[in-house]
């Protein structure tokens, strides 16, 4: 009986495998081949409004929540944040590119989109007639009327087939131009996240790069406090106020600037490389989702609260100026503006017994240049600055924030125009640049061919260098901007064509 009941059953199982493999065979669509996970590594650039300038945009400042992978079979798959509040500055990834995370365990399998969650957009802008300098008087708005969004990417690089053991990368690109209602009087009109072809995607790294084999994109001034130093594994941590904490190796190529020998530290790692001071990092993310440290830029020894942003209109006073802020260095204990400043706004500053002002060149060429001396009427609409806040009064009502300040930095200016004519491998003119600027002419964009670590380069994104450039194309720079009347009013570090 035993035996009987043994060999139906062995018959009935049989039957059952047979029936499971007849009919047409199922696709796989995640942990084919027996499972199995990839490497997939996320950062964010923004195309600029076109044609430029449509308005003077000072900052665009929207939160990103989550990211979502969805699989043929409709599972999510989550990609986790570098932070649980992480903030960019649109206006500033018209050049830049910012990471939001790496997930090592994204299952193998077919993806047919991605959502992303955005919220809390706040739009700062001002109007101004073309060959007037600075924004209009009483121009310079702020709009947070934008509702939250979860655009859905669909197109391609979707559907997106990933291996096990792959290791790969995407960029996410949000258009200004189809997120913004802006009329013919340069007024922003309304935001809209969730806009039709608000955000794309593109696989990394882009097919026109400076950048060296291995390597997804660019990921530069990451700006704020070292928290972790490794001199064996020559690796160091930074804390941002927006972006969490980012950690980088460097190598035989990375760059040390001339702001180490200001502060009497030697060009080495172990030298100036120090916890706890304020510091500007570039780096470039691998295609294993680990940074690289490209450039290391010292801005201040000691830990402090620092806010970064736009000069929108010409000083008329020596010792005050208006900034817009799109980042900041918060102190690590005893922050005088965190969480009182608000990015994307106006904060009025005032110079106390300050030092000399300094231009963060990280060493690459600039032009001889006027920013000097203590004096604030010398600043100009568009210049980048960064200021170390000794008093802070936070914004109430339509009153705007207040700072007493005593340093000053010109740093790295965005901004969007098209090619003028084809570039040299030192140089180029841009045109169509956002009024405010009041730049009558074509000016020139000094590029900086170097060989690190012996000389910082212009980074090149979507083209390969500046011969590439060429009319009309459309053209993002990071620059240090020194006006109009130096021989080459921009110092590249970073050119993009989207």
């Amino acid at each position: 009986m035993n035996f009987r009941q043994g060999f139906a059953a062995l018959v009935l199982l049989s039957a059952v495998a047979l029936i499971s493999c007849s009919g047409s065979p199922k696709p796989c669509t995640v942990n084919c081949g027996g499972g199995g996970t990839a490497t997939l590594s996320m950062t964010w650039k923004a195309t600029p409004l076109s044609p430029p300038p449509n308005t003077n945009l000072l900052s665009f400042i929207v939160d990103v929540n989550t990211i979502t992978l969805t699989s043929s079979t409709g599972t999510n798959v989550n990609i986790p944040l570098n932070s649980t509040n992480l903030s960019v500055d649109l206006t500033k990834l018209q050049s830049d590119s910012a990471f939001l995370g790496t997930s090592a365990t994204v299952p193998a399998g077919s993806y047919t989109s991605m959502t992303v969650s955005l919220s809390n957009p706040v739009v700062t802008f001002c109007t101004q007639t073309l060959g007037n300098t600075g924004c209009a008087a009483g121009s310079i708005t702020t709009i947070s009327a934008g509702a939250a969004a979860a655009p859905k990417i669909s197109s391609a690089p979707f559907p997106l087939t990933l291996t096990s053991n792959q290791q790969t990368g995407l960029a996410l690109n949000f258009n200004l131009g189809n997120a913004l209602t802006v009329n013919t009087s340069q007024v922003v009109t309304a935001v809209n996240l969730g806009a039709a072809n608000v955000l794309s995607a593109n696989s990394l790294p882009s097919t026109s790069t400076s950048l060296a084999a291995g390597h997804l994109d660019f990921v530069e001034d990451v700006t704020g406090v070292v928290t972790a130093v490794n001199t064996t594994t020559q690796s160091v941590t930074v804390h941002t106020a927006t972006r969490g904490s980012l950690t980088a190796v460097a190598n035989s190529s990375t760059v040390f600037s001339p702001n180490c020998t200001a502060f009497n530290l030697s060009l080495t790692f172990a030298s100036c490389i120090v916890q706890g001071h304020v510091a500007s990092l570039d780096l470039v993310l691998n295609s294993n989702g680990t940074l690289t440290l490209i450039e290391y830029d010292p801005l201040a020894t000691t830990s402090g609260d620092w806010i970064e942003g736009v000069v929108p209109t010409t000083p008329s006073s020596s010792t005050q100026f208006s900034l817009v802020t799109n980042d900041a260095v918060f102190a690590t204990s005893g922050s005088i503006i965190s969480p009182k400043l608000s990015f994307g706004t106006s904060v009025n500053a005032t110079l106390v017994n300050p030092n000399p002002f300094l231009v963060d060149s990280k060493g690459l060429t600039i032009p001889v240049n006027l920013f000097t001396g203590t004096d604030a009427s010398i600043l100009l609409p568009g210049q980048t600055l960064s200021v170390h806040v000794i008093a802070f009064t936070p914004a109430s009502g339509s009153t705007p924030a207040t700072a007493s300040i005593d340093r000053v930095y010109l740093r790295f200016t965005r901004v969007s125009g098209t090619v003028a004519a084809t570039g040299t491998q030192a140089n180029f003119n841009i045109q169509n640049l956002s009024s405010f600027f009041g730049l009558s002419t074509q000016p020139s964009v000094q590029l900086t061919p170097g060989a690190p670590p012996s000389v910082p380069s212009t980074n090149f994104d979507g083209v390969s260098s500046g011969t590439a450039l060429s009319n009309p194309q459309t053209v993002s720079i990071r620059a240090l901007y020194f006006g109009q009347g130096t021989a080459t009013p921009f110092s590249a570090a970073k050119v993009r064509v989207p």
